[in-house]
């Protein structure tokens, strides 16, 4: 649910442009009830990085480095 009231703030703010949303495979991202709620907004588009392909997720990265340097082995 959270996830839809991000997109619809999202849709909020930009009233007249199309959408594209870049995002992993999360449950939440792809849920039904998500997929149910992106029919009544066809400005809101989803591309999917590919399953496996984690290195293309600019959050990965940032992971990586507060593992290494912030959480005790």
């Amino acid at each position: 649910m959270f996830y839809q009231q991000f997109l619809q703030l999202l849709e909020d703010a930009n009233p007249d442009r199309q959408i594209w949303i870049i995002t992993d495979n999360l449950s939440s991202h792809n849920s039904l009830s998500t997929r149910t709620w992106l029919e009544d907004h066809p400005r809101i588009h989803h591309a999917f990085i590919p399953v496996g392909a984690c290195w293309l997720s600019l959050q990965e990265g940032w992971w990586r480095i507060f593992r290494k340097t912030g959480l005790p082995p």
